[in-house]
Protein backbone atom coordinates (compact mmCIF):
# COMPACT_ATOMS: atom_id res chain seq x y z
CA UNK A 1 0.00 0.00 0.00
CA UNK A 2 1.46 3.35 -1.06
CA UNK A 3 0.84 6.25 1.32
CA UNK A 4 1.76 9.93 1.07
CA UNK A 5 1.88 11.98 4.28
CA UNK A 6 2.38 15.75 4.34
CA UNK A 7 3.91 17.26 7.50
CA UNK A 8 5.55 20.60 8.16
CA UNK A 9 9.07 19.71 9.42
CA UNK A 10 11.07 16.56 10.25
CA UNK A 11 10.70 16.69 14.03
CA UNK A 12 12.53 13.65 15.49
CA UNK A 13 9.43 12.29 17.21
CA UNK A 14 7.58 12.32 13.89
CA UNK A 15 10.49 10.76 12.00
CA UNK A 16 10.58 7.98 14.61
CA UNK A 17 6.85 7.42 14.16
CA UNK A 18 7.10 7.47 10.36
CA UNK A 19 10.00 4.99 10.49
CA UNK A 20 7.77 2.55 12.36
CA UNK A 21 4.88 3.12 9.98
CA UNK A 22 7.16 2.45 7.00
CA UNK A 23 7.63 -1.12 8.26
CA UNK A 24 3.98 -1.73 7.36
CA UNK A 25 3.29 0.47 4.31
CA UNK A 26 5.20 1.93 1.36
CA UNK A 27 5.57 5.42 2.82
CA UNK A 28 6.52 8.77 1.32
CA UNK A 29 6.61 11.85 3.56
CA UNK A 30 6.66 15.37 2.14
CA UNK A 31 8.09 17.85 4.66
CA UNK A 32 7.27 21.49 3.99
CA UNK A 33 10.53 22.83 5.45
CA UNK A 34 13.89 21.61 6.78
CA UNK A 35 13.38 22.78 10.38
CA UNK A 36 11.26 24.88 12.68
CA UNK A 37 12.75 28.33 13.24
CA UNK A 38 12.51 28.08 17.04
CA UNK A 39 14.21 24.67 17.25
CA UNK A 40 18.02 24.28 17.57
CA UNK A 41 19.85 22.36 14.86
CA UNK A 42 20.70 19.71 17.48
CA UNK A 43 17.01 18.87 17.66
CA UNK A 44 17.28 17.29 14.20
CA UNK A 45 20.85 15.99 14.36
CA UNK A 46 20.12 12.27 14.74
CA UNK A 47 17.26 11.94 12.25
CA UNK A 48 17.51 8.76 10.20
CA UNK A 49 14.90 8.35 7.46
CA UNK A 50 13.76 4.80 6.78
CA UNK A 51 11.05 6.02 4.39
CA UNK A 52 11.12 8.09 1.21
CA UNK A 53 11.41 11.71 2.29
CA UNK A 54 11.02 14.93 0.34
CA UNK A 55 12.11 18.09 2.16
CA UNK A 56 11.20 21.47 0.69
CA UNK A 57 13.50 24.43 1.16
CA UNK A 58 11.59 27.49 -0.07
CA UNK A 59 9.07 30.12 1.06
CA UNK A 60 9.23 29.69 4.83
CA UNK A 61 7.03 31.84 7.04
CA UNK A 62 7.02 32.12 10.84
CA UNK A 63 8.39 29.39 13.09
CA UNK A 64 6.92 26.39 11.29
CA UNK A 65 4.91 27.54 8.28
CA UNK A 66 5.46 27.60 4.55
CA UNK A 67 3.98 29.57 1.66
CA UNK A 68 5.29 27.10 -0.90
CA UNK A 69 3.18 25.95 -3.84
CA UNK A 70 5.29 22.80 -4.11
CA UNK A 71 3.08 20.72 -1.81
CA UNK A 72 0.07 21.42 -4.01
CA UNK A 73 2.12 20.87 -7.15
CA UNK A 74 3.50 17.55 -5.91
CA UNK A 75 -0.01 16.30 -5.17
CA UNK A 76 -1.20 17.57 -8.55
CA UNK A 77 1.51 15.63 -10.37
CA UNK A 78 1.70 12.48 -8.25
CA UNK A 79 -1.62 11.88 -6.46
CA UNK A 80 -2.52 8.95 -8.70
CA UNK A 81 0.62 7.11 -7.57
CA UNK A 82 -0.72 6.77 -4.00
CA UNK A 83 -3.46 4.66 -2.47
CA UNK A 84 -3.92 7.19 0.34
CA UNK A 85 -3.04 10.85 0.83
CA UNK A 86 -2.77 11.95 4.46
CA UNK A 87 -2.52 15.58 5.53
CA UNK A 88 -0.85 15.66 8.95
CA UNK A 89 -1.83 19.31 9.39
CA UNK A 90 -3.82 22.05 7.69
CA UNK A 91 -2.86 25.30 9.43
CA UNK A 92 -0.12 26.58 7.10
CA UNK A 93 -0.50 28.19 3.70
CA UNK A 94 1.22 25.33 1.86
CA UNK A 95 -1.20 22.88 3.47
CA UNK A 96 -4.39 24.75 2.78
CA UNK A 97 -3.35 25.38 -0.82
CA UNK A 98 -2.95 21.62 -1.18
CA UNK A 99 -6.30 20.91 0.50
CA UNK A 100 -8.09 23.48 -1.66
CA UNK A 101 -6.64 21.83 -4.75
CA UNK A 102 -7.74 18.34 -3.65
CA UNK A 103 -11.25 19.55 -2.81
CA UNK A 104 -11.58 21.33 -6.15
CA UNK A 105 -10.43 18.27 -8.09
CA UNK A 106 -12.24 15.63 -6.01
CA UNK A 107 -9.05 14.02 -4.72
CA UNK A 108 -9.87 12.25 -1.44
CA UNK A 109 -7.61 12.85 1.55
CA UNK A 110 -7.46 11.85 5.20
CA UNK A 111 -6.70 14.36 7.96
CA UNK A 112 -4.32 13.07 10.66
CA UNK A 113 -3.93 15.37 13.67
CA UNK A 114 -1.52 15.38 16.60
CA UNK A 115 -4.05 17.20 18.78
CA UNK A 116 -6.12 20.35 18.90
CA UNK A 117 -7.41 23.08 21.19
CA UNK A 118 -10.77 24.79 20.76
CA UNK A 119 -10.58 28.56 21.27
CA UNK A 120 -13.99 29.72 22.44
CA UNK A 121 -13.23 33.38 21.67
CA UNK A 122 -12.17 32.60 18.10
CA UNK A 123 -13.66 35.03 15.59
CA UNK A 124 -16.39 33.55 13.39
CA UNK A 125 -14.57 34.06 10.08
CA UNK A 126 -11.53 32.15 11.39
CA UNK A 127 -13.71 29.28 12.56
CA UNK A 128 -15.43 29.22 9.18
CA UNK A 129 -12.08 29.12 7.40
CA UNK A 130 -10.85 26.20 9.55
CA UNK A 131 -14.11 24.39 8.96
CA UNK A 132 -13.63 24.77 5.20
CA UNK A 133 -10.32 22.89 5.51
CA UNK A 134 -11.32 20.24 8.07
CA UNK A 135 -14.81 19.26 6.95
CA UNK A 136 -13.94 18.15 3.37
CA UNK A 137 -11.66 15.32 4.54
CA UNK A 138 -12.88 11.81 3.78
CA UNK A 139 -11.68 10.48 7.13
CA UNK A 140 -9.98 11.68 10.32
CA UNK A 141 -7.36 10.10 12.57
CA UNK A 142 -7.17 11.43 16.13
CA UNK A 143 -5.00 10.71 19.20
CA UNK A 144 -7.43 11.59 22.00
CA UNK A 145 -10.97 12.40 23.08
CA UNK A 146 -10.19 16.14 23.20
CA UNK A 147 -8.84 15.90 19.67
CA UNK A 148 -12.07 14.19 18.56
CA UNK A 149 -14.02 17.10 20.02
CA UNK A 150 -11.77 19.55 18.18
CA UNK A 151 -12.38 17.83 14.84
CA UNK A 152 -16.14 17.69 15.37
CA UNK A 153 -16.17 21.38 16.34
CA UNK A 154 -14.69 22.17 12.93
CA UNK A 155 -17.11 20.05 10.95
CA UNK A 156 -15.79 16.49 11.03
CA UNK A 157 -18.31 13.67 10.86
CA UNK A 158 -17.85 11.76 14.16
CA UNK A 159 -18.55 8.48 12.34
CA UNK A 160 -15.47 9.10 10.20
CA UNK A 161 -13.02 9.57 13.10
CA UNK A 162 -10.51 6.83 13.88
CA UNK A 163 -8.42 6.76 17.06
CA UNK A 164 -4.74 5.76 17.20
CA UNK A 165 -2.08 5.65 19.97
CA UNK A 166 0.02 8.72 19.15
CA UNK A 167 3.42 8.45 20.80
CA UNK A 168 7.08 9.43 20.62
CA UNK A 169 8.26 6.61 22.91
CA UNK A 170 9.86 3.37 21.73
CA UNK A 171 9.07 0.25 23.73
CA UNK A 172 12.75 -0.15 24.68
CA UNK A 173 12.77 3.38 26.15
CA UNK A 174 10.30 2.52 28.89
CA UNK A 175 12.27 1.99 32.09
CA UNK A 176 11.83 -1.49 33.55
CA UNK A 177 12.95 -0.92 37.13
CA UNK A 178 13.52 2.01 39.49
CA UNK A 179 16.75 3.75 38.40
CA UNK A 180 19.74 4.66 40.55
CA UNK A 181 18.92 8.35 41.03
CA UNK A 182 22.03 9.07 43.09
CA UNK A 183 24.53 8.17 40.35
CA UNK A 184 22.54 10.11 37.73
CA UNK A 185 22.44 13.20 39.93
CA UNK A 186 26.15 13.01 40.66
CA UNK A 187 26.90 12.76 36.94
CA UNK A 188 24.78 15.84 36.11
CA UNK A 189 25.62 17.93 39.21
CA UNK A 190 22.10 17.83 40.63
CA UNK A 191 21.34 18.03 44.37
CA UNK A 192 21.34 14.73 46.25
CA UNK A 193 19.40 15.89 49.30
CA UNK A 194 16.23 17.34 47.72
CA UNK A 195 13.25 16.14 45.73
CA UNK A 196 13.69 17.27 42.13
CA UNK A 197 10.80 18.40 39.91
CA UNK A 198 11.73 18.62 36.25
CA UNK A 199 10.27 20.42 33.24
CA UNK A 200 11.57 19.96 29.70
CA UNK A 201 10.14 22.46 27.22
CA UNK A 202 10.74 25.42 24.99
CA UNK A 203 11.29 28.58 27.01
CA UNK A 204 8.33 30.44 25.54
CA UNK A 205 5.24 32.14 27.01
CA UNK A 206 2.86 29.29 26.18
CA UNK A 207 4.84 26.90 28.37
CA UNK A 208 4.24 29.24 31.34
CA UNK A 209 7.47 28.52 33.19
CA UNK A 210 7.39 31.92 34.89
CA UNK A 211 4.43 30.75 36.97
CA UNK A 212 6.39 27.58 37.73
CA UNK A 213 9.33 29.66 38.97
CA UNK A 214 6.97 31.75 41.11
CA UNK A 215 5.59 28.58 42.71
CA UNK A 216 9.04 27.21 43.53
CA UNK A 217 10.15 30.56 44.92
CA UNK A 218 8.22 29.56 48.03
CA UNK A 219 9.10 25.85 48.11
CA UNK A 220 12.03 23.76 49.33
CA UNK A 221 12.12 21.22 46.50
CA UNK A 222 14.49 21.69 43.58
CA UNK A 223 13.21 22.74 40.14
CA UNK A 224 15.11 21.68 37.02
CA UNK A 225 14.23 23.46 33.75
CA UNK A 226 15.61 21.86 30.58
CA UNK A 227 15.37 23.66 27.26
CA UNK A 228 15.98 26.96 25.53
CA UNK A 229 14.08 29.85 24.03
CA UNK A 230 13.49 33.58 24.05
CA UNK A 231 12.34 33.68 27.70
CA UNK A 232 15.58 32.26 29.07
CA UNK A 233 16.94 35.65 30.13
CA UNK A 234 13.65 36.36 31.96
CA UNK A 235 14.08 33.13 33.91
CA UNK A 236 17.68 33.96 34.79
CA UNK A 237 16.73 37.47 35.92
CA UNK A 238 13.91 36.11 38.08
CA UNK A 239 16.29 33.60 39.67
CA UNK A 240 18.87 36.32 40.34
CA UNK A 241 16.43 38.91 41.72
CA UNK A 242 14.82 36.38 44.05
CA UNK A 243 18.12 34.70 45.04
CA UNK A 244 16.73 31.27 44.16
CA UNK A 245 19.17 28.50 44.96
CA UNK A 246 16.67 25.73 44.29
CA UNK A 247 16.49 26.14 40.50
CA UNK A 248 18.80 24.72 37.84
CA UNK A 249 18.58 25.55 34.14
CA UNK A 250 20.04 23.14 31.59
CA UNK A 251 20.21 23.65 27.81
CA UNK A 252 18.33 21.49 25.32
CA UNK A 253 19.24 17.81 25.60
CA UNK A 254 18.97 15.15 22.93
CA UNK A 255 16.55 12.38 23.78
CA UNK A 256 18.99 9.81 25.15
CA UNK A 257 20.59 12.23 27.61
CA UNK A 258 17.22 13.83 28.45
CA UNK A 259 15.78 10.45 29.42
CA UNK A 260 18.79 9.72 31.61
CA UNK A 261 18.32 13.02 33.46
CA UNK A 262 14.56 12.46 33.83
CA UNK A 263 15.28 9.13 35.52
CA UNK A 264 17.32 10.97 38.13
CA UNK A 265 14.41 13.22 39.10
CA UNK A 266 11.35 12.60 41.30
CA UNK A 267 8.45 14.10 39.35
CA UNK A 268 7.63 15.99 36.16
CA UNK A 269 5.72 19.26 36.24
CA UNK A 270 4.22 21.46 33.53
CA UNK A 271 1.95 24.47 33.89
CA UNK A 272 1.57 25.05 30.15
CA UNK A 273 -1.22 27.42 29.11
CA UNK A 274 -1.87 25.35 25.98
CA UNK A 275 -0.49 22.17 24.46
CA UNK A 276 -2.25 20.44 21.59
CA UNK A 277 -0.70 17.14 22.69
CA UNK A 278 2.34 17.26 25.02
CA UNK A 279 5.00 14.65 24.28
CA UNK A 280 6.87 15.30 27.50
CA UNK A 281 4.03 13.77 29.54
CA UNK A 282 4.65 10.40 27.87
CA UNK A 283 8.42 10.83 28.16
CA UNK A 284 8.16 11.46 31.89
CA UNK A 285 5.87 8.48 32.49
CA UNK A 286 8.18 6.25 30.43
CA UNK A 287 11.05 7.28 32.70
CA UNK A 288 9.06 6.38 35.81
CA UNK A 289 8.07 9.90 36.86
CA UNK A 290 4.63 10.86 38.17
CA UNK A 291 3.28 14.05 36.63
CA UNK A 292 1.76 17.33 37.76
CA UNK A 293 0.18 19.01 34.75
CA UNK A 294 -2.14 21.88 34.01
CA UNK A 295 -5.52 21.00 32.55
CA UNK A 296 -4.46 22.69 29.31
CA UNK A 297 -2.24 19.79 28.14
CA UNK A 298 -4.16 17.30 26.03
CA UNK A 299 -1.91 14.31 26.69
CA UNK A 300 -2.26 14.86 30.44
CA UNK A 301 -6.05 14.82 30.11
CA UNK A 302 -5.74 11.56 28.20
CA UNK A 303 -3.19 9.76 30.41
CA UNK A 304 -3.09 11.26 33.92
CA UNK A 305 -5.46 10.02 36.63
CA UNK A 306 -5.45 12.02 39.85
CA UNK A 307 -3.78 10.08 42.62
CA UNK A 308 -2.84 7.17 40.35
CA UNK A 309 0.02 8.45 38.20
CA UNK A 310 -0.10 12.19 38.83
CA UNK A 311 -2.38 15.19 39.27
CA UNK A 312 -4.10 17.60 36.91
CA UNK A 313 -4.36 21.17 38.22
CA UNK A 314 -5.92 24.52 37.33
CA UNK A 315 -3.55 27.35 36.50
CA UNK A 316 -5.55 29.87 38.55
CA UNK A 317 -5.34 27.82 41.76
CA UNK A 318 -1.88 27.95 43.36
CA UNK A 319 -3.16 26.13 46.43
CA UNK A 320 -4.22 23.20 44.26
CA UNK A 321 -0.85 23.23 42.49
CA UNK A 322 1.08 23.20 45.77
CA UNK A 323 -1.07 20.38 47.14
CA UNK A 324 -0.41 18.34 43.99
CA UNK A 325 3.34 18.92 44.35
CA UNK A 326 3.15 17.73 47.96
CA UNK A 327 1.21 14.56 47.11
CA UNK A 328 2.66 13.45 43.77
CA UNK A 329 5.92 12.24 45.31
CA UNK A 330 4.04 9.41 47.05
CA UNK A 331 2.83 7.83 43.79
CA UNK A 332 4.43 4.40 43.21
CA UNK A 333 6.92 3.99 40.38
CA UNK A 334 4.96 1.06 38.94
CA UNK A 335 1.89 3.22 38.34
CA UNK A 336 3.73 5.48 35.92
CA UNK A 337 5.18 2.94 33.51
CA UNK A 338 1.92 0.96 33.36
CA UNK A 339 0.31 3.97 31.71
CA UNK A 340 2.53 4.05 28.64
CA UNK A 341 3.07 0.38 27.83
CA UNK A 342 0.37 0.42 25.15
CA UNK A 343 1.41 3.82 23.80
CA UNK A 344 4.63 3.39 21.84
CA UNK A 345 5.73 4.28 18.33
CA UNK A 346 5.66 0.58 17.54
CA UNK A 347 1.98 0.40 18.52
CA UNK A 348 1.31 3.65 16.68
CA UNK A 349 2.83 2.33 13.45
CA UNK A 350 0.85 -0.91 13.61
CA UNK A 351 -2.46 0.80 14.37
CA UNK A 352 -2.02 3.48 11.72
CA UNK A 353 -1.27 0.80 9.12
CA UNK A 354 -4.47 -1.06 10.13
CA UNK A 355 -6.49 2.14 9.83
CA UNK A 356 -4.97 2.90 6.42
CA UNK A 357 -5.86 -0.58 5.18
CA UNK A 358 -9.44 -0.11 6.39
CA UNK A 359 -9.70 3.29 4.71
CA UNK A 360 -8.29 1.94 1.47
CA UNK A 361 -10.83 -0.85 1.56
Amino acid sequence: MKVLIVFNHPAPYKVLSFNELSKHVDLTVLFERTKAKDRPDEFYSKNNYEFKSIVLTDSYIGNEGSLSNKVRNYIKEHHQEFDLIVMNGYSHAAEFKAIRYMVKHDIPFTLLINGGVIHNKEIFIKKLFKKSLVSPASYYISPSKKSDEYLIYYGANPDKIFRYPYSNISINEIVQSAPDKKSIREKHNLPLDKKIFVNASQFISRKNNMQLLSIFKNRNEHLLLIGDGKEKEDYLNFIKINSLNNVTIMPFKEKEELFEILKGCDAFITLAKEDIFGHTILEALACGLPVVSSNKVNSALEFIENGKNGYIVSLDNNEEINTAIDKVIDIPFENTIKTVKGYTVEASGRELAKIFEELHG
